[in-house]
């Protein structure tokens, strides 16, 4: 009886959702406890707009990560996926859900293989004190919808499919990590915790020859695929904070914020690394505090799916990700491209590595 009270309470919190964001839901029930199928079906048929959503893109963004916090009770069949789908699932949910519920099922004869420990873990940290968290494999839609307020004609949308996890920085490599690399601290703002900058691509694939001369793992920059997906962190809104950005989300020029965000400071400086709060994978400044270089030469995008893309085979710029302190709110956004000649030093200029 006391379940049935809970759940008929859950039923109607959901359908009645409150601007802050269905407290119904987290209040009536612990929040460490795993959501069901009944529960994600009433949100997804919960009538929109409300004093909670504006939207069914808010309200799956906000499931997504309610999701990676609490799991799923229950194996995703494909019954329950039809059920989700007609509700309105889109794909990044089903994603999210498959990844956060217990494995179906099969019969075997033979004995699961258990894993290494570097295989169980979701961080690590190694010898010089860059810490990394294991992104999931995973699919999703990189680019930007037509719809989005500042969207630029090198965006357009086209599934990727991200075939195996991958370990990404924490944070964005700090001047203390490089100089214990390299001896040397080429940085125009001077600080231990500051994310290193004014360094090129070519300086960056230099500190990784040497990182990787230490014999600890092997490292790279991210491509820009991955990079996206791990800075959207299952999210399809502009960040992955939602649609609108201020300077008390990332540092950058706040005096032109994004979407429905006011005004805020511009410190036309860096900032420590992890000074503003995370993404929904627990990575910090994926948006802001220095432009980040990734693998991959500039170019265009193709035109259908793709899996592990690594961009073009040549070109004369390298792609770099995620704004800096001196961008605008929109230079900010999951989709917004770049890109600079591999030697261009800039004090905007950083990265942050993968670990394989």
């Amino acid at each position: 009886m006391k379940h049935f009270r809970q759940f008929l309470l859950l039923t109607l919190g959901l359908i009645f959702a409150s601007a802050a964001g269905f407290s119904v839901w987290q209040n009536t029930t612990a929040q460490t406890r795993p959501l069901t199928y009944p529960e994600l079906n009433t949100a997804l048929n919960s009538k929109l707009p409300n004093s909670a959503f504006k939207n069914k893109t808010q309200l799956i963004n906000w499931l997504i990560t309610q999701i990676w916090q609490r799991k799923v009770d229950k194996p995703l069949t494909e019954d329950r996926e039809d059920d989700l789908r007609q509700a309105g699932a889109t794909d990044e949910l089903i994603e999210t859900i498959r990844r956060n519920s217990p494995p179906i099922s099969k019969p075997t004869a033979t004995p699961a293989r258990t894993p290494t420990s570097s295989n169980n873990s979701n961080a690590f940290k190694n010898s010089i004190g860059m810490e990394f968290v294991k992104i999931p494999a995973g699919s999703f839609t990189m680019g930007s919808p037509p719809g989005e307020k500042d969207r630029e004609d090198n965006e357009n949308q086209h599934r990727v499919t991200i075939g195996r996890d991958f370990y990404l920085g924490k944070y964005e490599v700090t001047q203390a990590q490089w100089k214990a690399v390299m001896g040397s601290n080429p940085s125009i703002f001077k600080g231990d915790n500051l994310p290193v900058e004014n360094v090129s691509w070519d300086d960056a694939q230099e500190f990784i020859k040497k990182l990787n001369a230490k014999g600890e793992g092997t490292y790279r920059l991210p491509t820009e695929a991955e990079w996206e997906y791990a800075a959207r962190a299952g999210t399809t809104t502009a960040f992955s904070f939602g649609d609108s950005l201020s300077s008390e989300q990332a540092n950058f020029d706040g005096n032109y914020p994004y979407g429905t965000a006011s005004k805020g400071k511009y410190l036309a400086k860096t900032t420590p690394v992890g000074s503003y709060a995370p993404n929904g994978w627990g990575l910090y400044d994926m948006h802001g505090n220095v432009w980040e270089w990734c693998a991959d030469w500039y170019g265009d995008y193709p035109d259908g799916s793709v899996a592990d893309p690594t961009g073009p085979g040549s070109g004369s710029n390298r792609v770099n990700r995620g704004g800096s302190w001196r961008s605008h709110g929109r230079g900010l956004r999951s989709a917004y491209r770049y890109g600079y000649v591999p030697s261009d030093r800039y004090y905007i200029l950083g990265f942050r590595l993968v670990r394989n």
